[in-house]
């Protein structure tokens, strides 16, 4: 209000401003005069404050002197330069968040070559979770950042994690009949605790659903078909494991998926390949 802004056109004025960058020092004068309705004087001194590039130099240009909000700024500097990150910040008139609910300071973050668009920004505000019910007032800090934009930095940086696909179970339906029952058995091992996918669609042809197992980086794929259905069994086949070809294929019963591992544990893979030996001998 010092500045010249009637408390109730504060957050009309806000949202104005913060159209600087879009529209121009001028345009943004010419909305605060005709659709905010303030003085002509007090626009421009407004505009002019949001080039300052300190905090006496915006303090001088807004008309304010030491007002509360401008001691609040200077506290904020000399607490971040006792804690260390003085360096990390900046002063910014320009930056006002177009969000009427901030009730404080408001912040930008930008990579250090200030090349991309803003990382994150957000700011103070002590009255928002009264509009959602609060008794009392809950002073809050938030923000919110652009994925994109964190993307581009991290590839910049060559720094991109890589986060292959990988699932536990790919269960595919022999035909449109055992749809319902691929998602049965789906459902028997995430409740073992497995991850699953269900491919969308039949797949009569075990190649389609070999490579869409494959692409998905599933460990281990489950064919549902009537054969083995009918009498009570499920066809799983391990696709990474180093093991013999022959013991990679278990037939399961429906009512035992919960304890699939066992199939194809060490202890079970070696005992299969000791009665594979047993009866070459023999």
């Amino acid at each position: 209000e010092k500045a010249g802004v009637p408390g109730e056109k504060f957050a009309e004025t806000c949202v104005i401003i913060d159209k600087l960058d879009k529209i121009g020092a001028e345009a943004v004068e010419k909305e605060l005069t005709q659709k905010v309705g303030l003085a002509a004087e007090v626009g421009r001194r407004i505009v002019q404050a949001t080039t300052a590039k300190t905090l006496d130099e915006f303090a001088e240009l807004a008309g304010v002197g030491e007002s509360d909000e401008v001691q609040e700024m200077r506290k904020l500097f000399e607490l971040a330069e006792d804690y260390g990150i003085a360096d990390w910040l900046q002063f910014d008139a320009s930056v006002v968040r177009g969000l009427a609910y901030y009730t404080g300071v408001v912040f930008e973050g930008f990579d250090k070559a200030g090349v991309l668009r803003a990382i994150c920004g957000g700011g103070r505000y002590d009255r928002l979770l009264s509009l959602y019910g609060s008794k009392k007032e809950v002073p809050c800090v938030g923000f919110g950042f652009g994925d994109c934009v964190i993307i581009e930095l991290l590839k910049e940086k060559k720094v991109l994690p890589e986060f292959p696909a990988t699932v536990d179970y790919v269960v595919a339906a022999y035909n449109e009949e055992m749809l319902g029952k691929a998602m049965r058995v789906a459902r028997l091992l995430r409740q073992a605790g497995k991850s699953v996918d269900v491919l969308p669609e039949v797949a009569k042809k075990v190649k389609k659903a070999f490579k869409y197992a494959d692409r998905v980086g599933a460990e281990r794929i489950a064919f549902v078909a009537p054969d083995e259905w009918d009498i009570g069994l499920v066809r799983i086949k391990d696709l990474r494991s180093d093991i013999a070809e022959d013991l990679k294929q278990q037939d399961v019963p429906i009512g035992d998926l919960a304890n699939i591992d066992r199939y194809f544990s060490k202890g079970q893979v070696a005992k299969a390949e000791a009665a594979a030996g047993e009866a070459a001998t023999s």
